[in-house]
């Protein structure tokens, strides 16, 4: 059984992230430094394993 790669929630999640990401570096919104922080450490963490996953195989990532 084949999955659409467009289906995928890693997929979208990892494209939002990487919205926000540009975003925030484009526009340079200020938030609480812990936000600031907490943003740049999960947001390409997040567009990584967008990448990373396969939504092809269901066994694996």
């Amino acid at each position: 059984m084949k999955q659409n790669r467009f289906r995928s929630w890693a997929l979208w999640l990892s494209v939002a992230a990487l919205i926000v990401y540009v975003v925030k570096a484009v526009w340079g919104l200020d938030l609480s430094e812990q936000v600031n922080g907490l943003l740049d450490v999960l947001l390409p963490v997040l567009v990584a394993f967008g990448i990373v996953n396969n939504p092809t195989d269901r066994e694996n990532l």
